[in-house]
């Protein structure tokens, strides 16, 4: 063991009997051990060893850590970054070294905060990471002049402070020279460079731009290298919605820079408002995600993205359960929450043990989207109230229809309801009785329903007063299109799959029309044939002034009048690049020398911003 190489004083408490040993040294190669009685033991050791035996079931390796060690192990590689491990050893031997009392204190913050992240995060049961850590622990307490305790080979050992000396020979050296200050200087400064140089005035200046992108975060990067006052807002904007820690390199290099910024003021962790991070099979990082969270304890906007289809069958463990409840539970602002697992999750072997208390993260939830994790039902439905307007149980969520219309009998405030998994008419009518207030509903059903299903579901979906958006999976025909034509709601997008009968284009015209004040987006399928685009057709749409995005499935190669197509471009400013827009504006002078580069120039801007938007789908 490294602490038998140093010739370093220390105590140690036998973790089965009790026992405190005091006063243990290392001669000549040998660890000899004096054994005091309790009376022999001091008022202080003998508090100590009440406490360490008070606290040993906590200290003791958890009965899933064995059955999880080989999985966990994977981890390791990634904790012991070579860059993380060499800025800690740096920072240390800076701190150790340095004589200037003000230079000193500063570089001690620095290695205090990043020797901590390790020794939160390192397991002592996988063999490299308790060679670091028994190495980390040993600087912690040269740093910082107090005992260090651990558990090493079934003994808590305590290491004392007398080892900054021994450890300074070790360390490579650094001198005070290379050590600057920086002292800013505001007497040069411009009237106008002095209000730029103002935190709240560059805050509102950055928060135009937007940070959707690789090349958005470029910009806030260069903008970083500009100036210190600069620098101070980018950081602080580029933190609160930092980009999704996709990768477990990600997810280290996250954690420890959250946990070493503290050296120099607020930790910047504290900052995080929205949080993505995934769950990689196998579970293996899940210690990695709770340091994460614990970090950002300021989060209100979380994602946990755990496996994917790809990854065919992936259990739920009692583990799983414990950690998503210590991850769920250590942020008190939370508001809004994605739990998303893509692999098929087999039936539990045992019972899945949920924690008393874990509906109580449900109750202060705005948003929900569920992704699978119905193993969880009972705390979330327990927990969800009056607070939630947006629901989302996504497909491969097997909810029964039934506890959703329980559950939504204590929505009040739902205005927001998308349902993935096979519901029935009367289920349908239960949800529409109970949330009367709906503005949002998807229903996508991909059991097996004949015609009565729909022609009964669209006249429920339809009677809601402040309806603005529905989606419906299911093909309807040109009565349940007539049905919307009549509906009382302000709808401002449609999602629907038509029948293409003989009344289909005259019926869609018709919704267009009626619908003309609130529209913004229309998106039209055809259970058989595409449509044939019209120049009646673009007119109607064309009069259609907020409308941003037209998704329809035309048939291509139909000449279309330039005077309608014109009249869309220019009457409907809002409009989006689409394949259907495309298919009706192709050829058209004006969109080639006005519209088109700009346009793709968007598109391609929206597609760029998907591609960064990994956790987020």
């Amino acid at each position: 063991m490294l602490l038998e190489n140093l010739g370093l004083h220390f105590h140690v408490v036998d973790v089965v009997n009790g026992v405190l040993f005091g006063n243990s040294s290392r001669v000549n190669g040998i660890v000899e051990f004096k054994i005091g009685t309790d009376n022999e033991i001091g008022l202080h050791d003998r508090a100590y060893n009440h406490e360490m035996n008070k606290s040993r079931s906590r200290l003791s390796t958890p009965p899933n850590l064995v059955h999880n060690a080989m999985a966990e192990d994977q981890l390791t590689p990634y904790l012991l970054d070579s860059s993380l491990i060499d800025y800690t050893i740096a920072a240390t031997s800076e701190a150790l070294q340095l004589s200037d009392p003000a230079l000193q204190e500063q570089s001690k913050k620095k290695a205090t905060y990043a020797l901590q992240f390790f020794l939160n995060i390192l397991d002592p049961s996988f063999k490299k990471e308790k060679e670091q850590l028994d190495t980390f622990r040993l600087y912690y307490a040269a740093l910082n002049g107090r005992s260090q305790t651990f558990i090493a080979s079934n003994m808590i050992v305590m290491i004392h402070p007398g080892l900054a000396a021994k450890l300074v020979q070790d360390l490579p050296m650094t001198t005070e020279s290379t050590v600057k200050k920086y002292q800013p200087k505001t007497s040069d400064l411009t009237p106008a460079q002095f209000v730029l140089s103002l935190p709240d005035t560059l805050d509102t200046i950055f928060a135009h731009i937007p940070l959707l992108t690789q090349s958005d975060r470029d910009t806030f990067y260069r903008a970083a290298l500009t100036s210190h006052a600069f620098h101070n807002v980018a950081q602080l904007r580029l933190w609160r919605h930092p980009r999704d820690l996709d990768t477990v390199e990600q997810q280290v290099r996250f954690a420890f820079g959250a946990a070493i910024s503290s050296a120099v003021g607020e930790s910047l962790g504290l900052l995080v408002k929205r949080l993505r991070i995934r769950i990689v099979k196998g579970v293996w990082n899940m210690r990695l995600v709770e340091t994460n969270v614990t970090l950002t304890p300021g989060v209100v906007n979380l994602t946990l993205h755990w496996g994917d289809t790809l990854d065919a069958e992936v259990p739920v463990t009692p583990s799983l359960v414990a950690s998503l409840h210590t991850v769920l539970t250590s942020l008190p602002d939370l508001k809004h929450l994605k739990l998303v697992k893509y692999a098929y999750t087999p039936n539990a072997e045992t019972k899945l043990q949920i924690p008393a208390d874990a509906h109580s993260v449900f109750t202060k939830l705005e948003s929900l989207q569920l992704y699978d994790f119905h193993w969880y039902w009972q705390p979330i439905s327990h927990g969800l109230g009056p607070a939630l307007r947006v629901l989302d149980i996504g497909y491969g969520t097997m909810i029964s229809g039934d506890k959703i219309v329980e559950l939504s009998a204590k929505l009040t405030s739902l205005i927001s309801l998308r349902i993935s998994s096979g519901v029935e008419v009367r289920h349908i009518r239960g949800i529409v009785g109970n949330l009367p207030k709906l503005e949002h509903v998807e229903i996508i059903n991909f059991t097996e329903v004949d015609d009565e299903y729909v022609v009964a579901a669209i006249p429920l979906l339809a009677s809601l007063e402040s309806l603005k958006e529905l989606s419906f999976n299911r093909a309807i025909g040109s009565t349940q299109l007539k049905v919307l034509v009549d509906s009382p709601g302000p709808l401002e997008e449609v999602s629907l799959k038509l029948k293409l009968d003989g009344e289909a284009a005259d019926t869609l015209e018709r919704l267009l029309k009626a619908k003309r004040e609130t529209l913004e987006a229309i998106i039209i399928k055809f259970s058989e044939n595409d449509l044939a685009p019209s120049d009646t057709l673009v007119e109607v749409l064309a009069n259609v002034p907020r409308l941003e995005r037209i998704l329809i499935d035309f048939e291509t190669g139909h000449k279309l009048s330039s005077s309608f197509v014109d009249k869309l471009l220019v009457q409907c400013p809002k409009l989006k690049w689409t394949s259907s827009l495309e298919c009706l504006v192709a050829g058209n002078s004006l969109y080639e020398t006005e519209y088109r580069a700009r346009l793709e120039r968007e598109r391609d801007e929206e597609l760029e911003a998907m591609e960064e938007d990994i956790l987020g789908n």
